[in-house]
């Protein structure tokens, strides 16, 4: 799967949870918050996750068209 694949499935699959998660909130009479709330926050953090990622990205992109070198790890 390529990443720009990945990308557009992530992002489908976010706005499906969030889309459901508020159709859940609308729609259900009984146990709204119990199906509604769960499906709701996974559509928002996997959006969150892609969005940081591709956020992540652009700016070591950015960072390495300067030539500007990484910072040393402490692990070593």
């Amino acid at each position: 799967m390529s990443s720009t694949t990945g990308l557009i499935l992530s992002y489908a699959l976010g706005i499906i949870f969030a889309i459901g998660g508020l159709a859940f909130l609308i729609l259900l009479d009984e146990r709204r918050l119990l199906f509604g709330v769960p499906y709701l926050i996974m559509g928002v953090l996997l959006i969150g996750g892609v969005r940081a990622t591709q956020r992540r990205k652009r700016t070591r992109q950015v960072d390495d068209a300067d030539g500007d070198d990484p910072p040393a790890s402490s692990l070593h």
